[in-house]
Formats: C-alpha cells, sequence, structure tokens
C-alpha cells in the first residue's frame, strides 16, 4: 500500500479492516445483552442522520430479511421538523441509533420526542465517541471507540457500524452463516485491499470523469447512497445515487464518455444487471462493478468470493468508494481530511 501520505484518512481508509476485526470481536462478546435487549418490542425503528442514516436504510432491510422482523428506518431532521406524523406511526417499538459521535442536536431532540410519544421503547445506541449524550439516555450502549477518525468524514467508522448492525440482524436471526462469512471476508480483505488500491487510484488518475454515478438496490442501497455521499463529502465532488433499474427510466439519458458508474451487485439483481450495463455502455459510460461474478461489459469487476452474501459485497463496495473519494480529494488538490466547512458532527 502507498503510505507516503500526509493524510490521516489514507490510513482510516485502507486500513480499516483492523477496527473491522475489533468489531466483529465486539459485537460477539455482546450477543447475550443484545438478546436480551430485542426481546421486547414488535417493531425495530433505526433513528439517524447523515452518514448514520443511509446505513440505517439498509440495516433495517438485512433486519427484514435476515431476522423476519418489522424495522424502519427513519431521519432524526423528519422527527424534529415533522413530529406529528410519528405520533401514532408504530405500536410498540425499540429504537436504534447509530452515531458516531452521540452528540448530534437532531439526534437528540428526535429521541425526546419519540420518547414522549412512546414512554415504555427501549433504546439502542451505537456509538463511536465516548461519554456522549446519546449513551447517557440509552437503555443499552454498544461502544466502539477505535472505529471513530481523527478526520471529518465518516469512513471506517461508516463501516464498522454497518458491519455491527449486520452480525446483530445476524443473532436475532440465528444465522450463523453470517457471521462465518464476516470472518472470511475480515480474514481477506488485506489482500482485497492490496489488489484493489492500485486499481481504484488509476480510475481517478486515468480515466475522464465528469459525472461519478452509484447504482445499488434492496440490502446494499443505502450503502450504495453512502458510497456517493462520501465522495461529495471528502472529495467535494458532485455524485449521484440511483436504485439501479431507476437509473434507466430518465437519469441515463446524461450518460456519456465522462461518466463513471460503480455498481453493487447482489444475488437478486444479477439477472438485470447485464441489461443496465450494456446501456452504460452504449451510451459511452464505464461501468465498475463490484460482485461475485464479472461481468465482461464492465470495465472492472471487484471480485469478492462467490458465496458471499450481499452485505459482504456492499461492505466492500463502501470501502471502494471512500478510497475513491480520497483519491479523487488528492487528485484534485483537496484535503481529504478536512474538506470544506464540514465537522465532524452537527449542533443546530
Amino acid at each position: 500500500m502507498d503510505k507516503q501520505t500526509p493524510y490521516k484518512s489514507y490510513g482510516e481508509i485502507h486500513e480499516q479492516y483492523i477496527q473491522l476485526r475489533q468489531t466483529a470481536q465486539y459485537i460477539q462478546s455482546q450477543k447475550d445483552a443484545i438478546l436480551h435487549f430485542f426481546e421486547t418490542g414488535t417493531e425495530i425503528v433505526y433513528l439517524a442522520c447523515g452518514s448514520s442514516y443511509w446505513m440505517s436504510l439498509s440495516a433495517k432491510s438485512t433486519m427484514r430479511v435476515r431476522a423476519k422482523r418489522k424495522s424502519y428506518a427513519i431521519k432524526a431532521g423528519d422527527v424534529l421538523l415533522n413530529p406529528d406524523e410519528f405520533q401514532s406511526l408504530f405500536e410498540n417499538p425499540v429504537f436504534v441509533c447509530p452515531s458516531r459521535s452521540g452528540s448530534t442536536s437532531e439526534v437528540i431532540e428526535a429521541i425526546k420526542i419519540l420518547k414522549n410519544f412512546y414512554p415504555n421503547a427501549r433504546l439502542l445506541s451505537l456509538v463511536e465517541y465516548e461519554h456522549s449524550a446519546l449513551e447517557s439516555v440509552s437503555d443499552l450502549c454498544l461502544r466502539l471507540p477505535w472505529a471513530n477518525e481523527q478526520s471529518v468524514c465518516q469512513t471506517r467508522s461508516f463501516s464498522c457500524l454497518y458491519l455491527a448492525n449486520i452480525l446483530i440482524a445476524g443473532m436475532l436471526g440465528g444465522e450463523s452463516i453470517l457471521e462465518e462469512q464476516v470472518q472470511r471476508y475480515l480474514s481477506l480483505a488485506p489482500q482485497y485491499y492490496e489488489r484493489d488500491i492500485p486499481v481504484l487510484k488509476s480510475i481517478v488518475e486515468q480515466e475522464k470523469m465528469d459525472k461519478l454515478i452509484c447504482l445499488g438496490s434492496g440490502t446494499q442501497y443505502g450503502v450504495c447512497i453512502e458510497g456517493a455521499y462520501i465522495v461529495i463529502e471528502v472529495a467535494e465532488y458532485a455524485s449521484q445515487y440511483f436504485q439501479m433499474l431507476e437509473y434507466r427510466h430518465g437519469p441515463i439519458v446524461l450518460t456519456d464518455a465522462s461518466t463513471l458508474v460503480f455498481m453493487v451487485s447482489s444475488r437478486q439483481s444479477k439477472p438485470y444487471e447485464g441489461k443496465v450495463i450494456s446501456e452504460i455502455t452504449r451510451a459511452h459510460g464505464k461501468v465498475y462493478l463490484v460482485s461475485t461474478q464479472a461481468n465482461p461489459d464492465a470495465s472492472h469487476t471487484f471480485l469478492v468470493e462467490e458465496e458471499f452474501c450481499d452485505e459482504i459485497v456492499a461492505l466492500h463496495f463502501v470501502f471502494c468508494l471512500q478510497s475513491i473519494a480520497y483519491r479523487t480529494a488528492v487528485h484534485l488538490g483537496r484535503n481529504p481530511d478536512c474538506p470544506g466547512s464540514l465537522t465532524p458532527f452537527i449542533e443546530l
């Protein structure tokens, strides 16, 4: 790996498998407490904002699929600005609040509103800053301090929060295969990273890119969105995201030779991916696929093992986009550690 860089975010992105391993070990150590927490409640409601909300979009879908539990994701800002919409929305919820800082004002205020509506609801938080306001109001707090970054934007912290929620869903669904796949992926991650980092660097430095698009669906869609968002945040570069098939309903008309499309592949989307990829390439766009199977029409496929589930593919996808974000920032002469006027968390 190219470690000759003055930026902290390089290591935070490209060596994150270390913190991912710590996260997996820690979540397994908390299994009894996690299972006990979810003994109550008929609905699981994820509450978050920013990157943690996009993670929650994927987490609630994985919870539905793996644990067969009614699950929803709501934005803290929506609760704060439109509280009446949520007053009678749920019957017997438990709230799950993933947050890097545990101090974002919208989240804390939204919890107060929801607790007033649902006074018996319990709250699980996953937090990476220690001694946070969110931790103090939680019934159970899972602390991941090793995942926190020194740089401003969420990279490895997003990945660790996502991994934690994958594992929690697997626990509730009794899916030991999910834990086994996580361990297998994390054992291979250093090899995957070493293989893919030069390719990702060359994409940024050698390809003409005026538009970057992320495509995904299903349990991967929230992570797909985060892929576009991290490029916006770290590189200060306009990026977009679409559900894979929806891209064909209009937005594809803007595809040209300067369009780079990053697609995260799922088992159910594979029969349709070839058609989408061929349409993009006919419009002279280039497709970079993260998948368990190569596609000959893609400019490059970042391959992971064929038996890996969609969540593992998504975890590798977001690493790839974090790396693209970092390389794009450096290529444009920007500081990936502290882009623009962004801060680690937002206060109202």
